[in-house]
């Protein structure tokens, strides 16, 4: 009876207490800028800025501040909690994912509950719960590891995860659920999963504020609640408690403008490090451990943010700055989330999880802000799944890079391949990961039946981390002399360690050799012509230039050369003026062309055109989200058929081919097009659509000449004419047949039936007589 006395007024004294959050919008006119803000110790959390704005939660205590200091204010939601649980539905269902009772979210008693039925289902690759230390008021923080043998520390890479550092953004630790229970259940199944799981040692953390979790609970039953800190009594009002994301050591209370000494503020970072029982089991636990990567989930604002953060000047060495970028781009190539650091991105912090591991511990960490500026804190029900399944990829990439993870690049230098000659295949290697190779390191070569490799297979002793290895010219290869002109011909390279995860890269090459009849470099003028009478771009438009760079936080945008050996010029779509304002000149409301003259291709069975782009779409407010096109038409323009269609960024000079016959008949009349295009879609942030530059160089048309195969029958021997030595080798080919004997076929196989023998000396015999 006593324990039921205390529970009601324990929830009467939250209800009480409980503060009211609101969404604002104050425009720029009514303050200097935000640094204003923070002077008059004003939290503003996940600030979205736009052109005459800035928009952000706030609590009732800071309302007060700005009311007293006479900054205007527009209020967008007056009770954002309210607002958070109209979205929230307790009787929404998914079939692929069990959600809570918290309007889809666990309480934490379900959390508890989630960890167990992980280790029941799954009791060979993921570990019971463990705790790693107490909350304030005494819960368990809980821990769970996922290994092929989780009872053991094996000496492999190892990976954390973390979420609900702020108890009210419980994404943070919805999407990890859903990636373990991706691991559990693909296991058997898909490679990656078996891969990450057998190689790897990954720990997570889902709720480092236990007690914040059950606050919000109880102010809210159904979600909803915008409790932030821990439950620490800092404050005689609310919000009470210590923000633990600015409670770690390193750079702990730099300033006041990234972290708080009010205790009634939402960054109140504590009196001091490490002074809270959730911090300290964090770092007790990551200095047991030998973390390679980290995600520190937080939420929201598209994000990905990495080290340093507590102020605008980054001290991290450059080197590493280099990983965090290449990670990084690699991990928000498909949910398009921004990249960069925290003052870069939104504002300074000190004393923050992810700087004191990366500072203080060299681990890799970052923090990913799930869901956009509509989905807030709490976003709708039925988002949970869509948000966990845009951050999976970056989950299983986290993983991956924190052991070997290998790059190939694989190319020929030629362009055409002509038949009896060997042509080198250049094969280069880096392993991107932040461990050693597990052992040495295996490169196949696959192909095609119509290519002849000498060499298919070697091995190097080991591959350390972020080492690159040029292995030049290493394997050589000749064309079938049965083979006919102008087939696309494939060539795959795979690469593996003892982890016996393969990464495999493959190019195509056309058989048969060509004649160029078009060549063009950009570097004088020429009747290309920019325009088409629908393009609507107001920036951004193509043109002949030598190029100049831009970037977007140290990332290249518009290149800063052509890709002419010799050369300057290329076509690009509008020069840029300032290196650091890419938005400045990029391609902006709408599509610009770029036409080609026209070509007579009529006297040819089957031509190839080939060009080098560049096409930058993965940078800015909306990245992924524009097109890049390139059609060919065979009447002059009237009628167009796509050979390029895609959204897909390449920051570099990229070679395409195509056998242009495969996609159109050819005439007199042939036209290609180039096609930049900013696409605004529903739910973008701004005008328009990502960063978009795009570039065009060297472009080539070649057409196949008449006999690619000279190969005369009965001159096995290759010298030109038909006798008794020819005779002689035929005789040894049977007698003896070479691994590459599919090379004599053309001139041996002299009654096509797929073999070589007696009945080939026969009519060879006959040649020679007649």
């Amino acid at each position: 009876m006593r324990k039921r006395i205390l529970l009601i007024l324990f929830t009467i004294s939250i209800l009480l207490s409980r503060d009211n959050y609101k969404e604002i919008k104050i425009f720029n006119e009514n303050i200097d800028n935000v640094s204003y803000l923070h002077s008059l110790g004003i939290h503003i959390d996940h600030i979205y800025k736009a052109k005459d704005y800035i928009q952000f939660v706030i609590n009732e205590h800071d309302i007060n501040k700005l009311i007293i200091n006479n900054v205007d204010y527009e209020v967008i939601h007056d009770d954002l909690e309210a607002f958070y649980l109209s979205r929230l539905d307790n009787n929404y269902s998914d079939r692929d994912f069990e959600l809570g009772s918290m309007g889809g979210y666990y309480t934490f008693e379900e959390i508890e509950s989630q960890l167990d039925q992980l280790s029941f289902l799954y009791p060979n690759i993921i570990s019971q719960k463990v705790s790693i230390g107490l909350s304030l008021e005494g819960r368990n923080i809980w821990a769970i590891k996922i290994s092929d043998n989780h009872s053991i520390n094996e000496n492999e890479p190892e990976v954390l995860y973390t979420g609900l550092h702020h108890s009210r953004e419980p994404m943070s630790y919805m999407n990890l659920f859903y990636y373990m229970h991706w691991l559990g259940e693909n296991y058997n199944s898909n490679l990656l999963a078996q891969h990450l799981v057998n190689n790897r040692e990954q720990w997570f953390i889902p709720a480092i504020n236990p007690d914040g979790l059950v606050y919000n609970e109880g102010i809210s039953s159904n979600g909803g609640g915008l409790q932030r800190k821990n439950v620490r009594q800092t404050c005689s009002f609310t919000p009470i408690g210590v923000d633990l994301n600015r409670n770690y050591s390193y750079m702990w209370g730099y300033d006041n403008e990234g972290s708080s000494s009010d205790g009634c503020s939402e960054t109140y970072r504590g009196d001091s490090p490490f002074s809270e029982p959730e911090t300290q089991a964090v770092r007790d636990f990551v200095n047991a451990n030998n973390f390679k990567i980290n995600f520190n989930y937080h939420s929201y604002s598209n994000l990905l943010i990495y080290p340093f953060g507590y102020e605008y000047d980054n001290q991290a060495p450059q080197e590493d700055i280099d990983i965090f970028i290449e990670y990084g781009q690699d991990m928000v190539q498909y949910n398009n989330y921004a990249l960069g650091t925290g003052p870069d991105l939104l504002y300074p912090v000190n004393g923050e999880a992810c700087d004191w591991m990366y500072g203080e511990k060299n681990i890799f960490s970052y923090t990913p802000e799930i869901g956009s500026q509509n989905d807030g804190f709490w976003p709708a029900t039925n988002r949970i799944v869509p948000l966990a399944e845009e951050n999976l990829y970056p989950n299983q990439v986290l993983a991956l890079n924190a052991g070997s993870k290998y790059d190939l690049e694989i190319n020929v230098q030629d362009t055409s391949f002509d038949f009896g000659v060997s042509y080198p295949l250049y094969i280069s290697l880096f392993n991107r990961g932040l461990s050693d190779s597990n052992g040495e390191v295996i490169i196949q070569i696959e192909h095609s039946d119509n290519l002849i490799f000498e060499l298919n297979e070697f091995s190097l002793d080991m591959l350390e981390s972020r080492e690159f290895i040029d292995l030049g010219a290493i394997a050589y290869f000749q064309l079938n002399p049965n083979l006919s002109n102008g087939t696309f011909e494939e060539i795959k390279v795979t690469v593996y360690d003892l982890d016996n995860y393969e990464y495999s890269k493959s190019i195509q090459i056309i058989a048969g050799q060509t004649s160029v009849i078009n060549s063009d470099n950009f570097e004088l003028e020429s009747s290309w012509t920019v325009g088409d009478s629908n393009d609507d771009a107001t920036r951004g438009v193509w043109e002949r230039v030598i190029p100049n760079a831009t970037y977007e936080y140290g990332v290249i945008v518009q290149p800063d050369f052509d890709h002419s050996e010799d050369g300057a010029y290329c076509f690009i779509t509008e020069n840029g003026t300032n290196q650091n304002n890419p938005g400045e000149t990029d391609v902006d409301g709408g599509k610009t062309t770029l036409f080609s003259p026209i070509y007579d291709l009529s006297d040819y069975d089957s031509a190839l055109v080939s060009y080098w782009k560049w096409y930058t779409n993965n940078l800015g407010n909306n990245p992924g989200t524009d097109l890049w096109r390139v059609d060919v038409s065979n009447d002059g323009g009237n009628t167009w058929s796509s050979l390029e269609n895609t959204n897909v960024s390449n920051n570099s000079w990229v070679f395409k081919q195509f056998l242009i016959s495969d996609y159109i008949s050819l005439t007199n009349n042939i036209k290609f097009r180039f096609i930049a295009e900013d696409v605004f879609n529903n739910g973008d942030v701004g005008s328009g659509g990502s960063l978009v530059e795009a570039g065009i160089d060297d472009f080539l048309i070649e057409v196949f000449e008449e006999n690619g195969n000279n190969c005369l029958a009965g001159d096995v021997n290759e010298d030109s004419s038909i006798n008794v030595q020819d005779i002689v080798n035929m005789v040894s080919l049977i007698v003896s047949p070479p691994n590459n004997l599919n090379i004599y076929f053309c001139s041996s196989d002299l009654n096509s039936d797929g073999n070589i023998n007696v009945q080939d000396i026969i009519l060879l015999v006959s040649i020679i007589l007649e």
